[in-house]
């Protein structure tokens, strides 16, 4: 026989790229997410038996982002006329969303307040910190910058401070996972409203409620969040930790400058070595000295000594050792390390991990312009994308840490373990899901889909 192709045909085999969802989808099934969203979402939205079912709808619509292949929401109605798409789904065609019905079912979601979106995220961290036990729990907060503004014609989407329009959630993580999303219009810089205070005031009394009343608690952040009212709730309610950096104000520079040399120490990691030293400050509008730590770059990553005029100063303000309910529960978790100063500046240089977080959702996303006009519906998409993501993040711990590595990117993930043809086959009351013998080795698919259906379950309260 040659080998040489000369014609094309037609199968009516139920044949996708998409080999990976199935699993990925069954785990999430088996955690119970979507009970907990039902529950979550009763009473506040009207469920149409009749239409598409809210579990039809998580599930295309977390395949959609996890997929990243059509990122339009007219795809879906290309998706409709995919039978092997719909069998990776495990239903039928006629049960695939429209583009209509997606676009209806997201206008049903607009009243849904950031609020309510942030009860399921609670629910999953609390999942999240009973499974990994931390004896300290660090937390990051930042703002990110969702470029539209080559759509200009959306509601919110306002000047930002990158001089573009487009939209600016808050978001604190921990770890590799957004554990409370504040969706907002582009103008909200950081430290808006009250919105800072009031987002890590819900974090810190939902872990002390549902987690631990003892765990010491970090909060990292840059310049953008260091406000002494936050100070003061932190030091005087809720009794945490903050490492924030702050500006270089002229006096400040002037008390520096006039330091002897002996008052500095270095700091290396790798080829990096900072001069850093220690006192207390109180700006003119502070009712009371704080921990400072000033930074000073002397060699870069490269190895290469930095020039003066190129060196990027710091300033690092910090309650740890100056706030004593806090400090009690940090020592007794073991935590004396981060009383150094060494520690602090670690900790403070370490916050750039947050814009990590920020990279792998855009990556998810595959753009950053959000597709409806109206902001409520614009809040839903953005809530489900976070949801899908902190979702991602759990199945590579639970399910694919022995395949890949947890510190992958979204687009790295797929085409290792979404992206792989399959082809579903039914015999003897059975749906098979098919692989190359090449694929079945590589990522051993078999003992993936054991794992999917066992996973740890989301505890509802």
């Amino acid at each position: 026989m040659g080998t040489k192709i000369t014609k094309i045909g037609v199968t009516n085999d139920k044949i996708s790229a998409r080999g990976g969802l199935p699993l990925f989808l069954r785990y999430l099934q088996k955690t119970g997410l979507y009970k907990l969203i039902a529950r979550v979402f009763e009473g506040v939205i009207s469920v149409n038996n009749k239409g598409l079912s809210l579990q039809s709808f998580l599930k295309q619509i977390i395949a959609y982002f996890m997929d990243g292949t059509n990122m339009a929401i007219s795809g879906f109605d290309q998706r409709k006329a995919d039978d092997g798409y719909a069998s990776l789904l495990e239903c039928t065609t006629d049960q695939l969303a429209s583009s209509h019905q997606i676009k209806r079912y997201f206008r049903k979601l607009s009243v849904v307040t950031n609020f309510i979106f942030n009860k399921i995220l609670s629910e999953l961290f609390v999942w999240r910190l009973h499974i990994d036990k931390p004896r300290i729990i660090e937390l990051g907060i930042d703002t990110m910058v969702l470029d539209n503004n080559s759509a200009t014609k959306r509601e919110g989407n306002e000047p930002t401070y990158k001089r573009k329009k487009s939209f600016q959630p808050l978001h604190i993580s921990w770890g590799r996972f957004l554990v409370d999303v504040m969706f907002r219009k582009g103008s909200a810089h950081s430290n808006h409203g009250t919105d800072y205070i009031d987002r890590v005031r819900s974090v810190v009394t939902l872990i002390r409620k549902r987690y631990s009343a003892d765990v010491p608690i970090i909060l990292a952040a840059d310049s953008g969040f260091a406000d002494q009212k936050a100070y003061r709730v932190f030091e005087q309610d809720l009794h945490i930790h903050y490492i924030t950096t702050g500006k270089l104000y002229e006096d400040l520079k002037e008390y520096i400058g006039a330091l002897p040399g002996e008052s500095f120490g270095e700091l290396t990691k790798d080829k990096v070595l900072w001069d850093y030293t220690e006192f207390a400050s109180k700006l003119k509008s502070w009712s009371k000295f704080r921990r400072c730590i000033f930074t000073r770059l002397q060699r870069d990553e490269t190895g290469q000594y930095v020039m003066d005029f190129e060196k990027p100063d710091t300033i690092i303000y910090t309650n740890i050792g100056n706030c004593p309910e806090a400090d009690k529960k940090l020592k007794a978790a073991g935590g004396t390390s981060y009383f150094e100063a060494e520690t602090i500046v670690r900790k403070s240089h370490e916050r750039g991990a947050d814009e990590l977080i920020h990279r792998s959702i855009k990556e998810l996303a595959t753009k950053e312009q959000l597709p409806f006009k109206h902001l409520g519906m614009n809040r839903a998409y953005y809530f489900m994308m976070v949801i899908t993501h902190f979702l991602f993040e759990a199945y590579k711990q639970d399910v694919t840490a022995k395949v890949i590595p947890i510190t992958v990117y979204p687009n790295t993930f797929r085409r290792k373990l979404i992206d792989f043809a399959v082809k579903i086959t039914s015999r003897a009351r059975n749906v098979f899901l098919n692989v190359t013998k090449a694929i079945y080795h590589a990522i051993n698919i078999d003992d993936l889909w054991k794992q999917c259906q066992s996973p740890p379950r989301i505890q509802m309260v």
